[in-house]
């Protein structure tokens, strides 16, 4: 991608000889983005946006008082801006900084190039071509192609200093068939180069075709097969409920598939986003959220294990606008024996077939869930009907003790975390 991306030297060196005057514990997080979106409309019309957003946080403590701060921009002022609104808002309360002796950086893949950003245009022409050529079946509404990257540096008054770039991709598409209501699809992938244009649009068709028209589905107990774009919502909030320390009621002893293996795999190589260090510049590492028959316990940051004694490691900073907190940053899930797609389809000897959500995932505090989806009924590996419109429910119990297989067709998707997850068998699942 032509350009530099800088982080503006000057507003980090500022913020941090501000804060130096009043104390060694300070922290100094910088944050640089840069987006290109382009959005092809129906009847043909091409929209692009370019977007920057660069800004600087603090965290400081000073004799027993501690507070954060943030400004944005590059420039001397912004610095200075950040540092002394966070000195302004201190207030009584513990040293949230992990200590010098434990920050560090870990060893990740480098971030593959976006190429040229005009591409992008080449690019959805080709997606349009293939999903919705002249004639064809199918009525493209709107392709979205979102390239971003970013580039972070953390300082701390004790000496540390780190940096680390990401950089993604991110399409999605809303096309409709003759019949039936809108579908939408994403596609997420580290640069463009990664993502499968053919794979990609002949599934978006085909699952769009499969699910114009049907009748409502039998309400009742089911084994249900998730493609990747029903798990990944899931697996996200699953990981999320186990992270915050709900794990031990999701689950007893015992009562957890084997068939689970979900990761925070923070160093990768897997996954959509690896990075070398948490928000708040300790070592990435993987961590565990679900395996061998039992979940992870609750896992925070670095303050978070000062109050409550749980893991520390998990911190994640959406931008430097916010100060770190606890959750799943690069989750991925590795089957111990990742069938083909297909064999997971003929396992069905009654159950349902949900290829794509058509809704937002809800979660009520004790850990049920409800998804809106489009589905088909599965009878020893036949359709035998098809549900344009129906919901999805149970509860992370039961997605946890009810996976039975795992495909090896995992994809990944950027929702409030990056998520790399196969197909999921499950038993026991609801479908209304």
């Amino acid at each position: 991608m032509k350009g530099a991306l800088s982080l503006g030297p000057p507003a980090l060196e500022r913020a941090a000889d501000e804060l130096a005057h009043h104390t060694s514990r300070f922290e100094v997080y910088a944050k640089a983005g840069e987006t290109f979106l382009f959005r092809l409309l129906a009847g043909g019309r091409l929209e692009r946006r370019h977007q920057r957003e660069v800004g600087v946080g603090c965290r400081a403590a000073v004799r027993g008082l501690a507070a954060f701060g943030a400004a944005a921009g590059s420039a001397p002022a912004s610095g200075r801006d950040a540092a002394r609104a966070t000195l302004a808002s201190l207030l009584p309360g513990p040293d949230p900084l992990p200590p010098r002796s434990l920050l560090g950086s870990t060893a990740v893949p480098p971030p593959p190039s976006l190429g040229d950003p005009a591409r992008g245009e080449q690019l959805l022409g080709q997606v349009a071509a293939v999903l919705a050529p002249p004639g064809g079946q199918l009525l493209l509404l709107e392709l979205r192609l979102l390239l971003g990257r970013s580039l972070t540096t953390l300082v701390t008054g004790e000496g540390f200093a780190a940096a680390a770039e990401s950089t993604a991709c991110l399409l999605e598409a809303v096309v409709a068939g003759e019949e039936g209501p809108w579908r939408v699809f994403q596609f997420a992938a580290r640069s463009p180069a990664d993502l499968d244009v053919e794979r990609m649009a002949t599934s978006a068709r085909e699952t769009t075709l499969l699910l114009a028209r049907g009748t409502a589905p039998r309400e009742g107990l089911v084994d249900a097969l998730l493609a990747p774009p029903v798990a990944a919502p899931l697996v996200a909030a699953l990981a999320e409920h186990v992270l915050a320390g709900h794990g031990a009621a999701a689950g007893r002893r015992g009562r957890i598939s084997e068939a689970w293996h979900l990761e925070d795999a923070r160093a990768g190589p897997d996954g959509l986003l690896p990075l070398p260090f948490d928000g708040e510049g300790l070592p990435s590492q993987r961590l565990q959220v679900v395996a061998k028959g039992a979940v992870g316990g609750r896992l925070g940051t670095w303050g978070d294990a000062q109050r409550c004694g749980c893991p520390w490691g998990a911190a994640v900073r959406p931008s430097y606008q916010h100060p770190p907190r606890a959750a799943p940053a690069n989750l991925v899930v590795t089957p111990p024996q990742a069938l083909p797609a297909a064999d997971l389809f003929h396992r069905l000897e009654r159950g349902i077939f949900v290829p794509l959500c058509s809704g937002a995932l809800t979660v009520d505090e004790g850990g049920r869930f409800s998804l809106p989806v489009a589905a088909a009924s599965v009878r020893r590996g036949r359709v035998t009907a098809v549900h344009p419109v129906a919901e999805l429910r149970g509860s992370f119990r039961r997605l946890l003790a009810g996976l039975l297989a795992g495909g090896g067709d995992a994809q990944s998707f950027s929702l409030s975390c990056a998520v790399t997850t196969p197909s999921l068998l499950v038993r026991g699942l609801t479908l209304v």
